[in-house]
């Protein structure tokens, strides 16, 4: 979820559809860790039902993922919600860093992209999937490392997998 955030980062507004997990989450409990990651395969995973091996910890009143680059732990201020699209402002209780922010090279961002489109597909046709996952094998290519390389893989493993007819 891409938060609108002011500049020093003390109030949020979250913008789940409200026929996410993410929106029948944050209904049922105003407090809430917003995770920053640079770990595609994590993403990955996560996205395509598999069961990573992840470690948390509990703090303030919200379980922190241990391998996040930074966490803030918000609170639910207010919400709009007329439009699929909710709004939730919140504001900052505290934040905390787990580890550095590696920052994300073109191999990242293509695997983001793909994962994107792979949250998708019951909506987009298999041409242009295919064609967007071709577009992105040149960054994976030029610039991945191995966490990306097997994200990446994944991705495709999924994609070959799936079956376009029950569209």
């Amino acid at each position: 979820m891409g938060p609108v955030v002011d500049e020093a980062l003390r109030t949020w507004l979250l913008r789940p559809f409200q026929s996410s997990q993410t929106f029948q989450n944050l209904r049922r409990n105003s407090r809430c860790a917003f995770h920053v990651t640079d770990d595609v395969r994590l993403i990955v995973d996560l996205v395509l039902g598999g069961n990573p091996d992840l470690e948390f910890e509990w703090c303030e009143d919200v379980w922190i993922l241990k391998t996040a680059c930074q966490w803030y732990h918000l609170k639910i201020q207010k919400w709009d919600t007329s439009s699929p699209r909710s709004e939730a402002r919140a504001s900052l209780i505290s934040r905390g860093d787990m580890r550095p922010f590696w920052g994300w090279n073109r191999a990242k961002h293509a695997v983001l992209e793909a994962t994107i489109l792979v949250t998708r597909l019951h909506l987009l046709d298999q041409e242009f999937v295919e064609q967007e996952f071709e577009r992105l094998e040149s960054p994976i290519e030029k610039t991945a490392g191995e966490s990306e390389l097997d994200a990446w893989s994944m991705l495709r493993n999924h994609l070959a997998g799936y079956d376009w007819s029950g569209q």
